[in-house]
């Protein structure tokens, strides 16, 4: 991803609510926000009861109550943390009175990427959970950075991961690369598949219906990231194709990652829950920390000589 110098203003939007989970987000955004040399935005969101608003405005005349009072105290004890970690980072504070979510999505469309924590859930949980993060993801209009752990600096060989789908995720490659590139990190590009996608050969003959349906995922990948990949020449490339399912094959790759990136196609929770949205699982997921990137009209277009079936039957997404 190209830095323009417009980009460069934008801030890092951190969300904020004063729970241990924001420590390490925090701590990704001002490391990104200081390579960047961009401003950091931290945002605390905040929903006052109905009772709490109407007794401040008997009281005083505005809504601004407790929870007005602690939405700014997280605010800043956040940047009191920031303070600690880079004292030359330009820092500013805001709390805003509207679901979490909803203040993201609004912030998003000023920021370089938004960022925020995620408490590590439980199996069950997982599929009932509505979090912040992955109602943000399939809207957001930048980059998302969930960061629900720290990538351990101990271990050496990490590498950025990045998966990859067909045309659609371009911007999400792209990303991938400029964050490879500032990290210092290798990059692996990833795509799964499996017989399902491979047509009616693979009943007539699973041999040669594998073999098809491989040659014509490297395929794919090539064309993703080859074009990319030219812009970005000091960063170490692989890509790895392999059968099985895209979330199971994420998962295991991020458990030795610095970075994982996934892009979105911005489905709603209807059709998420129906074809399965692989960011939205990644979320609660993923070992390392997670960037969701939206495809951008550009991106969406068919890259040269990328057949149509190749898109359609692409399992990652």
């Amino acid at each position: 991803m190209r830095t323009s110098a417009h980009e460069l203003a934008r801030p890092v939007v951190v969300g904020v609510d004063g729970s241990p989970e924001t420590l390490p987000a925090i701590g990704w955004a001002v490391e990104y926000a200081t390579s960047r040399s961009a401003p950091l935005r931290l945002v605390a969101a905040y929903q006052p009861p109905a009772l709490e608003v109407g007794l401040m405005i008997a009281r005083t005349g505005t809504s601004n109550g407790s929870s007005f009072t602690q939405a700014c105290r997280h605010a800043e004890d956040a940047a009191g943390y920031v303070r600690s970690l880079q004292r030359t980072l330009q820092v500013e504070t805001a709390c805003v009175a509207k679901g979490a979510s909803e203040v993201l999505l609004t912030e998003a469309q000023h920021a370089a990427v938004v960022v925020i924590g995620h408490r590590r859930l439980g199996r069950l949980h997982r599929g009932v959970s509505r979090s912040t993060g992955a109602a943000t993801s399939t809207r957001a209009s930048c980059p998302l950075i969930v960061v629900r752990e720290r990538a351990s600096r101990s271990l050496h060989g990490m590498r950025v991961i990045v998966g990859i789908d067909g045309p659609d995720s371009a911007s999400a490659a792209e990303f991938a690369f400029s964050e490879a590139r500032r990290l210092g990190a290798g990059l692996t590009a990833v795509h799964a598949w499996s017989l399902d996608v491979a047509g009616l050969s693979s009943l007539v003959d699973p041999t040669a219906g594998r073999e098809d349906v491989e040659i014509r995922s490297r395929r794919l990948l090539s064309r993703v990231i080859d074009p990319i990949s030219t812009v970005y020449p000091d960063v170490d490339v692989r890509k790895y194709v392999a059968p099985g399912s895209a979330p199971e094959l994420l998962d295991k790759l991020s458990m030795n990652a610095m970075l994982l990136v996934v892009g979105s196609r911005g489905l709603n929770p209807v059709s998420a829950l129906l074809f399965g949205s692989v960011s939205r699982t990644m979320i609660t997921r993923a070992h390392c920390p997670l960037a969701v990137v939206h495809s951008t009209a550009e991106a969406t277009a068919p890259a040269r000589g990328v057949q149509p079936r190749d898109r359609e039957r692409s399992p990652l997404g």
